[in-house]
Parts: structure tokens; C-alpha cells; sequence
């Protein structure tokens, strides 16, 4: 797993905490870095030491890397070009700061997120329903949750590896992720837990 990898898998769950219309609905690049996954609130969880290399993940991300996200081609190509130039504008994201970009459907499955049922964020997805038999047009979710069945094996809440039965897991064997870990229900960011409130956006913790 690489910087690209832990980007990604925080603004899924940043997303499902905090924003999950934006599973099915296109938002802005600069959402995307300005509110989703900011690297001043999330440097520690992305495990990313210097904001240049946050930029770099971002443009990787935004680039098209790994089929993570859809959007504009013409955004992408640019974005490419800046990653194998030897004098990278890794900052030129900005330039697209209202191009709108949505979360890629396999991807979410990979993540044990179920595909929203129509992908209205503007970009061609194809039909991947998730079984849920929901009406043309509405956009449903449904995630892996640990614990639900007897029958289905515990999950990680960010990567949807299966976890080992029959004992306690702090960390994911899969993606590393901290388990025991507490988050904001509004933003997504890591609290102490003694904490009442959260420090980034004052929602009660």
C-alpha cells in the first residue's frame, strides 16, 4: 500500500461518515483537498510526511491512477503529463479546482462498499446495481458491517479484507489500518477518546 492507496481509502471513509450522497454525486477538485481529505487535518492517518508528497498523491489520484476516480480526460492527460515530467507541477490540480470528479464503482467494491444502484455524479459508470432492486434513479447504498450476520465473516471498515475470528484486531493485517480507532460521524477525523467534541468541526463526539 502506497501514499495513492491511503488517500483513497480515506476520502472513502471520510465520505461514508460525513458525505455519503457523494458515493453516487460528482463533487469538486477542490472538495476533493479543501474539505473531503485536507493534509493539515489528515497528515497523520495518511501517513504522508510533507505536504509536496500529499500533492503528489493527489495528482496521482486525480490523474487516474489505479482507476480510482472518474473524470474529465482532459484533466487526466494533463495530470499524467505533470507525473512523468521531470520538472512535475505537482500543484496544477488547482487549475481544475471546479472540475468535477466521482468515485470510481469497482473501486468501491474492492472496499466492500456496494455500488450505488445509478452513478449520477455525470460520468458513464454502466449499470452495476447491488441487488437492492431500488427504482431508476434513486441512488442506494449499502456497506460491510462487522457483525451484522452469523454467517458473514467480520470485515475491516476500510479495506473490506476479511479480519481474524476469535480474537481481538487493532490493525487491519490487510491495509494496516487502525481498528480501535475513533472518528468524527461529521468529518471523519481521528479523535482522542476522551475527547467530548471533535476539534476540526465541533460535532459532538
Amino acid at each position: 500500500m502506497d501514499d495513492l492507496d491511503r488517500l483513497f481509502q480515506r476520502l472513502v471513509h471520510n465520505i461514508r461518515n460525513g458525505h455519503a450522497e457523494y458515493l453516487s454525486v460528482a463533487f469538486t477538485v477542490q472538495e476533493l483537498y479543501d474539505t473531503l481529505v485536507p493534509y493539515r487535518h489528515y497528515r497523520r492517518d495518511l501517513g504522508i510526511e510533507t505536504n509536496q508528497d500529499y500533492e503528489a498523491a493527489l495528482t496521482r489520484l486525480l490523474s487516474g491512477e489505479k482507476g480510482y476516480i472518474r473524470a474529465d480526460q482532459s484533466m487526466q492527460d494533463r495530470l499524467k503529463k505533470e507525473m512523468d515530467s521531470p520538472h512535475a507541477d505537482i500543484g496544477a490540480f488547482r487549475d481544475y479546482a471546479e472540475t468535477r470528479i466521482s468515485l470510481a464503482p469497482d473501486a468501491l467494491q474492492k472496499l466492500g462498499v456496494a455500488v450505488p444502484s445509478q452513478n449520477s455524479g455525470g460520468y458513464s459508470t454502466g449499470q452495476a446495481g447491488n441487488g437492492s432492486g431500488g427504482a431508476p434513479g434513486e441512488a442506494t447504498t449499502s456497506f460491510v458491517v462487522p457483525g451484522l450476520s452469523v454467517e458473514a465473516p467480520v470485515a475491516c471498515r476500510f479495506c473490506g479484507g476479511t479480519l481474524p475470528e476469535g480474537r481481538t484486531v487493532t490493525y487491519c493485517p490487510h491495509c494496516g489500518q487502525n481498528l480501535a480507532a475513533k472518528h468524527c460521524a461529521g468529518c471523519g477525523a481521528e479523535l482522542d477518546p476522551v475527547w467530548k467534541f471533535c476539534i476540526n468541526c465541533g460535532k459532538k463526539a
